[in-house]
């Protein structure tokens, strides 16, 4: 370490020590102090390096030239006892510290988050009260880092949530509160919605979006699509929709989802696929198709009700990945819908065939522990052992390929 190094490794020990205490409240004469063992451990030992010693106290004689710090010394020695807190130079240390080494004192940070916290606290609703509330606490540890202006961005957006009565997507709000579309999704949606969630007492569910909770402030993330293809019909108040004849199919927006009075199916079965390019790939001669992306949302889960309940005789199947995540998503799917998807081209038959062998991948370790608990689910067993025993999972675009290449439409 330099000299420079060393004084500001004795400036931050001592401040850190002055934070603690008066975060405690903690009220003595007793004096902020640090030894010099704690900047360099072997200081006192017989084999401590000269220059080391010698670099520590250059370090604290030019401090206490500065008037910063005290120092004691050992009787008969020029070696250090104790260094002291000068605190009447608070103020001065810490513009010290700014101009020499770029450091934004704690002090400082507190009165900004204090001013902060004080300018929305005046006329702020009860999610601003209590956001207000948790960061003061927070501001009392001094083992916590905290960033002024992340808490006022915070505010901002919480502060506008809290009053909007307006239907907004969420980069229009973005748009509003911080003028860039992309600012929030980029920089503290998480975190806002993270709170929000917790103010709010709105846990989130398996599979759900943690900015789900932005529905409850009138802020949707994107107009949500159901896209579909196959034997549809679907009908409106004042006009019907009939999707055969589309082979790209279309995508129904959840505004217009809200407005449908009947959805039939016209074959024998419903088909839900996880993933775009297995949908687009198929092209649907006996069934209706619906893309999923994924674990179905909430827009989709309606969507799908509506059809269950409009079409109770129909056979519902789900093709997607042969691995743990596939197998979730179609056990989510049943559950939330309250109707049981037949598995479709999931099987052992599938990891077994001779076409399909180069595209198998290894089972990870994340894959083997979510295996364990799937594995006792009845529906799934049979061919999470044989993943398990043979180490094997599969995508399933290799498996649309084919199926449309059998039936000779590639």
């Amino acid at each position: 370490m330099s000299s420079k190094d060393e004084k500001k490794a004795i400036l931050d020990r001592l401040l850190k020590k002055y934070n603690s205490r008066s975060a405690k409240n903690i009220d003595t004469n007793r004096r902020i102090i640090v030894k010099p063992a704690e900047i360099y451990k072997n200081y006192p030992q017989n084999n401590a390096e000269i220059a080391k010693k010698q670099c520590l106290n250059e370090a604290a004689s030019s401090l206490l030239e500065l008037g910063f710090v005290a120092v004691d010394y050992l009787k008969f020695s020029e070696d250090i006892e104790k260094i002291y807190l000068c605190e009447e130079k608070l103020d001065a240390i810490y513009e010290y510290l700014k101009k020499e080494y770029q450091v934004v004192p704690q002090s400082a940070v507190s009165r900004q988050i204090q001013e902060t916290v004080k300018k929305y606290r005046v006329a702020g609703g009860p999610m601003v009260q209590r956001y207000c509330e948790e960061v003061l606490r927070q501001a009392e540890d001094p083992r916590l880092t905290m960033v002024p202006e992340r808490i006022a961005a915070n505010l901002k957006m919480i502060d506008f949530l809290e009053q909007n009565q307006e239907n907004l997507y969420a980069r229009e709000a973005s748009m509003l509160v911080y003028g860039d579309s992309k600012w929030f999704e980029d920089n503290n949606r998480e975190e806002v919605c993270t709170f929000l969630r917790g103010a709010t007492e709105t846990p989130r569910e398996d599979s759900e979006k943690n900015d789900a909770i932005l529905g409850l402030f009138y802020i949707a993330p994107a107009e949500q699509e159901i896209f579909i293809k196959g034997s549809w019909n679907i009908a409106w108040e004042q006009y019907s929709l009939e999707t055969s004849k589309l082979q790209g199919g279309l995508a129904i927006t959840s505004g217009d989802l809200q407005r449908i009075q009947r959805i039939t199916v016209t074959s024998p079965a419903v088909l839900t696929v996880e993933n775009k390019a297995s949908y687009q790939r198929i092209q649907p001669t006996d069934c209706a198709m619906m893309y999923l992306g994924g674990f179905a949302g909430r827009h989709q889960i309606q969507f799908l009700r509506k059809v269950i309940h409009d079409n109770p005789d129909v056979k519902y199947q789900h093709f997607g990945d042969i691995d743990v995540g596939g197998f979730l998503i179609h056990r989510h799917l049943c559950r939330e819908t309250g109707q049981d998807f037949a598995l479709y081209c999931m099987g052992i038959e599938q990891l077994k065939d001779a076409r399909f062998q180069n595209c198998l991948k290894a089972l990870t370790d994340s894959d083997r522990s979510r295996l364990e608990t799937l594995t006792r689910d009845a529906s799934y067993s049979g061919v999470l052992n044989y993943m398990k025993e043979h180490n094997v999972k599969l995508e399933q675009e290799i498996v649309s390929y084919y199926l449309e290449k059998d039936r000779g439409t590639l």
